[in-house]
């Protein structure tokens, strides 16, 4: 596999993965309900060994949930505030959140986890309409 690069929102924050990925999920637990701010997350799992960073570690952020969770942990830039990868409670491989990817991983979601905690509100995105850029909808967003 080709080296794929990603990086958060303001660039301060650069990695890459140099191995296949080894799995790509829609969670729905409430802990990544929260975090994203969306109706589920979308994370790519990596092997321990696939990812190095590039740039701004040192701006790497940990919050580690202590209370309704615990041991659940996200990774963000200090900056930006971006997702960044996060190794899991057990620290036995990545999980990348998928937008972060500048390149297509070679891989598609596979499965919709801990859909029991999915919120009634969420659609099936093929089922929706789809505009270029924000389409008549751009000026409400």
């Amino acid at each position: 596999m080709k080296t794929i690069q990603g990086s958060c929102l303001c660039g301060g924050v650069v990695f890459q993965v140099a191995k296949a990925p080894l799995s790509y999920l829609y969670c729905h637990c409430r802990s990544c309900r929260k975090t994203t701010g969306s109706v589920h997350a979308a994370n790519i799992a990596f092997a321990k060994d696939a990812l190095e960073w590039v740039q701004g570690e040192d701006l790497v952020q940990r919050y580690v949930d202590q209370t309704e969770n615990p041991g659940y942990s996200r990774w963000f830039c200090k900056n930006c505030g971006s997702f960044v990868p996060c190794l899991t409670r057990k620290q036995d491989f990545w999980v990348v959140p998928s937008g972060l990817l500048d390149e297509d991983p070679g891989i598609r979601p596979s499965a919709q986890i801990f859909w029991e905690e999915h919120v009634p509100w969420g659609a099936a995105v093929e089922s929706l309409p789809k505009h270029d850029g924000g389409g008549p909808y751009r000026k409400n967003v």
